[in-house]
């Protein structure tokens, strides 16, 4: 049987005493399940001739859950912060806990003849306000009092990345000229270059942050793909790739390896052009206040650009 020894403070004390023991003698101490600051038990165990009616919840703190930690008033319903600075919220006595600073000597009623544990200070929701002598009481407990449900920073992680706008790769091509009709091309058998702003291929971090809990996720860019729309497979780089320079050369390759040389023309294709799908994979790992850390599904992010694929009268080499 657990046992916890409550001291009330000024004129809740004296409320909580008759609320309890309305009509009814002092209980006996051994039997007692939680004692005021005189000696006086103000909640006896539970039995079948007078149950509980606020069961005090005793232990090291609530498990990992896959919701938001949730903390209310039992008078009214409302809906309050699970945290207040050092102090979290116990549902069951309706207070914020916190183990005192300075506890008082060993021969106080309030450690009823206990040398272990610890004697904790409770304070009421009050809003913002102010209720002298009625702001709280203090009692000893073996074990911390149970505060609300711990929030699972894996779901604080999933929600921080949902707040963040994971770019889409831009379009760059080489080369990348335009027909008589207008029409974007790129030549066959040439190295055709690929990238993306650099600026949309760097590492994005967010944070969400719920009852007293934090989870950081960090999306980090790992490839460059581009599927070549001609009906061969993807091609990927490990970076952004480079746009061309006319310092490059017409026809060389490019130095970081995002190429794709197109066999054919675009003659046959639908509307005689290619859709060429560039993607940005992503890798997505967090880390949290509570140690826990791990990852996330990988992301890709994608675009497309249209163009043909013509052939020129040119020597390629290379």
């Amino acid at each position: 049987m657990r046992r916890v020894t409550v001291a009330l403070s000024g004129a809740l004390l004296g409320l909580c005493v008759q609320g309890v023991h309305s009509g009814t003698a002092m209980a006996d101490p051994v039997a007692c399940q939680q004692f005021n600051s005189l000696g006086i038990c103000v909640v006896e165990v539970e039995s079948a001739q007078q149950p509980r009616s606020r069961p005090v919840a005793v232990g090291s703190g609530g498990g990992g859950g896959s919701q938001e930690a949730s903390c209310t008033l039992d008078a009214t319903g409302a809906a309050i912060p699970c945290q207040e600075g050092p102090s979290w919220w116990v549902q069951s006595l309706q207070c914020y806990a916190q183990p005192m600073l300075e506890p008082p000597p060993k021969d106080s009623p309030v450690w009823s003849g206990h040398t272990d544990g610890t004697v904790y200070l409770c304070t009421f929701y009050t809003d913002g306000g102010a209720f002298p002598g009625t702001n709280g009481f203090s009692f000893w407990s073996a074990t911390a009092p149970a505060g609300p449900a711990a929030v699972d920073p894996a779901v604080l992680a999933e929600q921080a990345l949902r707040t963040l706008t994971v770019p889409e790769p831009t379009t760059g091509r080489y080369p990348a000229g335009t027909m008589r009709d207008g029409r974007a091309f790129t030549v066959v058998n040439a190295y055709t270059w690929f990238w993306t702003d650099p600026a949309s291929f760097r590492a994005l971090t967010a944070r969400a942050d719920a009852g007293g809990v934090w989870a950081e996720v960090t999306v980090t860019p790992t490839a460059l793909s581009f599927t070549p729309g001609d009906g061969a497979g993807a091609v990927s780089c490990s970076g952004p790739g480079a746009a061309w320079q006319r310092g490059d050369g017409v026809w060389a390759p490019s130095p970081t390896g995002c190429q794709y040389r197109y066999p054919h023309s675009s003659i046959h294709q639908p509307d005689e052009q290619v859709t060429a799908t560039y993607g940005i994979s992503w890798s997505v790992a967090w880390t949290s206040s509570t140690g826990a850390s791990g990852t996330l599904p990988d992301l890709t992010t994608t675009s497309n650009a249209t163009f043909a694929v013509a052939e020129v009268q040119a020597v390629v080499t290379g």
